[in-house]
């Protein structure tokens, strides 16, 4: 097992323990007891190996300790700025993003962007990257190492009634590989950028937004929507000063988020591991190491979890 995916698992079972403790208010409280009672060269150990920055080791002292600090005050200043369903379009700095962009020009002569982003909730996205597929990442790590002419464009049809059904599409596609194929309909086990936020729009039922589910989609169309079409806003100046926060202090924003997105991950492996435990059942029936009965009551007791979680993944067989 190499060294990330060690770390991959400690972070899933520390996961899994403070959730487990979160589910009792005693053990809960005792918990926090024991974090916000360790002393400033224990918190400043940890906040070295998390990436904090000296100048902010005294914020992240504070944030342990629950009292109140200049981070979340400036967060609090910028609250609801960036909506779940936000899309980031941004132009990398690479020879391949080039090449992207410029082949784009043929469809729209305007096409600046070769990646696109989703605002899955808060500070963190949802995108599709080669080598990593599908995963969150913090707008900050998104808008790395890109132009500067990023912007951020808002469908006007996405309404608060349409915010659970994005978080959980975002959640759905989570650990889907990373493909570019040129194909007209979605792609049902497989995602690039642009494909994936169209697969999380059409979920959400909304229409006449300009979204194609019948031709191949590139980032480029994205911004065609944000110049042309009337169900879409550039509200990029509008959400910049949250933005530039996340910027401001990455380290800070990826201690914040760590919950939802070691949370996400911690549900992803659970059903992993489900299926897995379908597939050796279904083996030892097969070569009748176990009773046929008995082995369709058990599928049958983990389909039924399964179907009553918060969250379904794509590749989950009903």
């Amino acid at each position: 097992m190499d060294l990330d995916k060690m770390q991959q698992n400690a972070r899933h079972a520390a996961a899994a323990n403070i959730f487990a403790t979160m589910s009792s208010e005693e053990k809960s409280e005792q918990l926090l007891a024991q974090i916000r009672a360790q002393t400033d060269a224990q918190i400043d150990f940890t906040a070295r190996i998390e990436g904090i920055p000296a100048e902010h080791m005294h914020i992240y002292r504070a944030m342990i300790r629950g009292e109140d600090n200049s981070f979340l005050q400036e967060v609090a200043s910028v609250d609801n700025l960036l909506r779940a369903g936000d899309i980031i379009l941004c132009t990398g700095a690479t020879f391949g993003a080039k090449v992207i962009t410029k082949g784009q020009k043929y469809a729209y002569e305007h096409a600046r962007s070769s990646h696109v982003a989703l605002v899955h909730a808060d500070y963190v996205c949802i995108d599709a990257m080669p080598g990593a597929g599908v995963t969150n990442r913090l707008i900050s790590e998104v808008l790395t190492d890109v132009k500067p002419d990023w912007r951020v464009i808002r469908c006007k049809k996405l309404a608060t009634e349409h915010t659970d059904a994005v978080y959980r599409a975002c959640a759905f596609y989570l650990a889907q590989p990373y493909k570019i194929r040129l194909s007209k309909k979605p792609m049902k086990a497989a995602a690039n950028c642009s494909e994936l936020a169209r697969k999380v729009f059409l979920q959400t039922g909304i229409t006449g937004i300009g979204i194609p589910n019948d031709s191949v989609l590139s980032p480029g169309r994205f911004d065609a929507l944000a110049d042309n079409h009337s169900e879409w806003d550039d509200v990029t100046e509008q959400v910049r000063p949250a933005i530039e926060l996340c910027m401001k202090y990455p380290q800070l924003m990826k201690v914040a988020s760590r919950l939802m997105i070691e949370g996400l991950k911690l549900n992803r492996k659970r059903f992993e591991e489900r299926r897995e435990q379908v597939n050796e059942i279904q083996r030892m029936a097969s070569k009748k190491l176990m009773d046929k009965d008995a082995a369709k009551e058990l599928v049958k007791k983990i389909r039924d979890i399964e179907n009553n979680m918060n969250h379904a993944f794509w590749d989950h067989s009903k």
